[in-house]
């Protein structure tokens, strides 16, 4: 059926999704899955299960289905304002700098009216394991969806759970939350609040993992006040309160409490740098090439280590030079290389492996290059290694 063309296939997924919505009904070798336990890394003990990532492998077909009915589900969603508008987690076009800059708006209009902000952060344990099915079909008719759709997800999810990665269980996630969302515009932070939301994800079949909470205030004056919360439920009580840290990690994002930002910016800086440490690193190492001369002679059959450094070649051409199309890969390769050679005082000599003799024309010879980009950029970058060397060569 697949080898049939694109339009077909298309016509039979469309025909078999609507189907099951309307019947209500998920076949269940789609439900059939295979289960491959992946241990997760820097655990400093494995005998607790949750030291282990588990990897579900589901139906193709299945999943492009349950793909196309999460984008019908989300557009629906979306256009009948279904979804909570501070309401970020599992909605498309929905990004992580748009909570981190609703976070930051509100900080600053309460700054504006002399208010200072604090933040409760928790954490839901086993999310998307907890989903209680009951609860998720209720929810499904008080939003307003039809007969069909709760029946159809009360069949997909008989005898199974709302899987982590899922296509569906996005939205299926988000539409779960949507009516405690609307519950959440609470007093300032206090005991009281927190209590209530503790009970409410309670009643909608979840837990709050208290460990994992996490408090913060922000104040641009320059009081040095920062108290800690009691919270009410264990391990954070009167004796033992949640204290804020210096600075909040939320969702990559480093908050100091004057929203500054200088430790976000610090934090990236020298992770960029350190990336461009271990670039430089790479760029002065010769270890791809160690050896060449045993095995590269002319008349010897090795075109399978050519491809291997073709292939090696390819991927780096793309990262140094940050290209995400393919067809000027290598010309843009023998740029690079060319370049990184012409800054060095004791480079004498270049030696390209290239399985495409046409790049290498391209790069030497001014009367057959395309006239390109590219190809005008690697042809400067010869003359400039001709200008500056001499007795210099270069080999494809």
């Amino acid at each position: 059926m697949l080898m049939c063309g694109p339009t077909h296939v298309f016509t039979v997924l469309l025909a078999l999704a609507n189907a099951c919505l309307r019947v209500g009904h998920w076949p269940k070798h789609f439900k059939e899955s295979m289960l491959i336990i992946i241990p997760k890394p820097n655990k400093p003990s494995y005998s607790a299960p949750k030291a282990f990532r588990p990897i579900v492998l589901l139906n193709t077909v299945g999943k492009l289905i349950e793909k196309m009915l999460s984008n019908r589900i989300q557009f629906d969603s979306i256009a009948s304002d279904v979804f909570h508008p501070n309401q970020i987690g599992g909605i498309h076009q929905q990004f992580t700098e748009n909570a981190g800059l609703i976070l930051t708006h509100m900080v600053h209009t309460g700054w504006a009216k002399r208010f200072k902000t604090s933040i409760i952060a928790f954490d839901v344990a086993q999310f998307f394991l907890s989903l209680n099915h009951e609860v998720l079909m209720a929810i499904l008719q008080k939003l307003g969806f039809s007969d069909n759709v709760v029946k159809f997800f009360s069949h997909y999810l008989a005898d199974v759970g709302v899987g982590q990665g899922g296509a569906l269980s996005l939205v299926l996630s988000a539409l779960y939350l949507t009516l405690i969302m609307r519950l959440f515009e609470l007093d300032p932070l206090t005991h009281g609040p927190y209590g209530v939301i503790f009970e409410l994800f309670k009643k909608f079949g979840l837990a709050l993992e208290n460990v994992k909470s996490e408090v913060f205030h922000f104040d641009q004056s320059h009081s040095k006040d920062n108290p800690p919360v009691n919270l009410g439920y264990a391990p954070y009580t009167g004796t033992t309160p949640l204290k804020p840290k210096p600075y909040w990690r939320y969702l990559g994002f480093y908050f100091d409490c004057k929203l500054t930002f200088t430790e976000h910016v610090r934090y990236y800086s020298t992770k960029a740098l350190s990336t461009i440490k271990a670039m430089k690193m790479l760029a002065s190492s010769t270890r791809v090439t160690y050896g060449f001369r045993l095995w590269y002679i002319a008349a010897a059959r090795c075109k399978g280590a050519l491809h291997h450094l073709s292939v090696m070649q390819h991927s780096a051409a793309l990262w140094t030079t940050g290209k995400v199309t393919t067809p000027d890969t290598e010309l843009y390769g023998i740029r690079s290389a060319i370049v990184n050679a012409t800054s060095r005082d004791n480079c004498m000599d270049i030696f390209i492996f290239t399985d495409s003799m046409a790049s290498a024309c391209q790069a030497v010879d001014p009367s057959i290059h395309s006239g390109q980009g590219h190809s005008v950029a690697v042809f400067e970058a010869v003359q400039t290694w001709f200008t500056h060397k001499d007795s210099q060569s270069i080999i494809f």
